[in-house]
């Protein structure tokens, strides 16, 4: 008779390398989405404003 073989498929959590891992890079995804919210922020709120971050976007007359 033959056996078979019934592998358990390795998760996120099979290891504290892994984990910590997985946890590291949620934390430089949310940094991300901070410094990209605070970058859109200020163009949508005021986007000619004077040395504003949008100032730049305007055409050259």
């Amino acid at each position: 008779m033959r056996q078979i073989n019934r592998a358990i498929p390795m998760g996120l959590a099979h290891c504290p390398l892994c984990v910590g891992l997985a946890i590291l890079s949620v934390v430089r995804s949310g940094a991300c989405a901070v410094l990209l919210w605070q970058w859109i922020m200020p163009q949508i709120q005021r986007p000619f404003a004077a040395g504003g971050a949008a100032s730049s976007l305007r055409p050259a007359i």
